[in-house]
C-alpha cells in the first residue's frame, strides 16, 4: 500500500506539470468516480454473493442429499472466498479513495501557494512600479519647481536690468 501511495503522490506531481490545474483537477475526479463505480460494482457482487451462500446454507440445512453436500460445500468455501475478496478489494479501493481524496487536497493546496507566490510576485511589482511613478512624479515636480525658480529669478533680472536701463535714460 505505501508503494502505491508513493506511486501515486509521483503521478499527481507528473500530471501537474503535464496538465493544468483544472485538467488535473477532471483527472481526478474522473478517477475517483471510476474508483465509486468499481466499489458499487463490487459492493453489489457482495451482496449477490451473500445471497447465494444463504441459499446453499439454507439448501444444506434442510437436508439435501449426502452426494450434494460435498459440492455444496465446495461452493460455499468458493463462494466465502470469493465474498473475502470482495471485501478486501472493498477495503482496498475505499482506502484509494481516502488517499485520493487527500492527495487532490493536497494538489489544491499547492497550487493555492503557487498561485499566492504568483500574486505575491505580482504585489511587489506593482509596489515597485508604484514606487517609480511615485519617484518620476515627484522629480517632475522637482524639475517644474526648479524651472519656475529660474523663471522667477530670470524675470527678477529682466526687471533689474529694466530699471537700470530706465533710470540711465533719465539721467
Amino acid at each position: 500500500m505505501e508503494d502505491y501511495r508513493a506511486w501515486y503522490a509521483g503521478r499527481l506531481r507528473l500530471d501537474r506539470r503535464v496538465l493544468s490545474e483544472s485538467q488535473a483537477i477532471r483527472l481526478l475526479e474522473g478517477q475517483l468516480a471510476e474508483q465509486e463505480v468499481e466499489l458499487e460494482r463490487l459492493r453489489a457482487e457482495v451482496r449477490t454473493l451473500r445471497a447465494e451462500q444463504s441459499r446453499v446454507r439454507a439448501s444444506r440445512d434442510v437436508g439435501a442429499s449426502s452426494s450434494a453436500q460435498p459440492a455444496g460445500g465446495d461452493l460455499a468455501v468458493r463462494l466465502q472466498e470469493a465474498l473475502d475478496r470482495a471485501n478486501e478489494r472493498i477495503q482496498e479501493l475505499e482506502a484509494e479513495g481516502q488517499a485520493g481524496r487527500v492527495a487532490a487536497l493536497q494538489a489544491q493546496v499547492e497550487a493555492l501557494r503557487l498561485d499566492l507566490s504568483r500574486m505575491e510576485g505580482h504585489m511587489t511589482a506593482f509596489r515597485d512600479s508604484a514606487r517609480d511613478a511615485e519617484v518620476e512624479k515627484i522629480r517632475a515636480i522637482e524639475a517644474w519647481v526648479q524651472a519656475v525658480a529660474d523663471l522667477e529669478f530670470l524675470k527678477n533680472r529682466v526687471l533689474k536690468k529694466r530699471q537700470e536701463q530706465q533710470r540711465q535714460t533719465q539721467q
